[in-house]
């Protein structure tokens, strides 16, 4: 099955579990919210030591707009994204389990930091999460350029004491 298919796939079971409810990006109070948190997201993203990283020569206020944009079209709002699905997106960086652990983690917490209700935090962990499987990497030979100019990124965790988690 191609990258595309399986992303579309995952996109369209987002949708129907939200459809079951009331759409996540409305009990979320829509796009306001989503900026917020992305804000605060991105913030510790591009401060961590490890992950920061992957986000050299990049401009953190695109990178959240586009997330806004994405997450929101997951949610049940607008469908504005224009960018790369996740997969095709991120197939430069050898993104392990640990390095999506952390970044989940540090989501978790923006959540916490955007004062976002415990309901509507733990579904869009639930949906962070379903994207884990296309993300991760076992070996760093599974990362493709996008580009001919890319560089295949991939950072050890620069202290290894850093909190692990699972």
């Amino acid at each position: 099955m191609s990258e595309f298919i399986r992303d579309m796939m995952l996109l369209k079971s987002l949708e129907e579990d939200d459809s079951k409810k009331n759409k996540l990006f409305e009990r979320l109070g829509g796009r306001p919210t989503l900026d917020k948190v992305h804000k605060i997201f991105y913030d510790k993203l591009f401060s961590h030591p490890w992950l920061k990283n992957f986000f050299a020569g990049t401009k953190q206020e695109h990178l959240e707009k586009l997330q806004s944009d994405f997450m929101g079209s997951v949610f049940g709002g607008p469908k504005i994204f224009s960018g790369r699905m996740p997969i095709d997106a991120h197939t430069h960086m050898f993104i392990t389990e640990e390095i999506y652990n952390t970044r989940h983690e540090l989501l978790r917490e923006s959540l916490i930091g955007a004062s976002v209700p415990e309901q509507e935090r733990e579904d869009w962990l639930r949906i962070d999460m379903a994207f884990k499987k296309v993300l991760i990497k076992k070996d760093v030979n599974q990362c493709k350029k996008r580009y001919g100019t890319d560089d295949i990124l991939d950072f050890p965790n620069p202290n290894p004491l850093l909190k692990k988690v699972s």
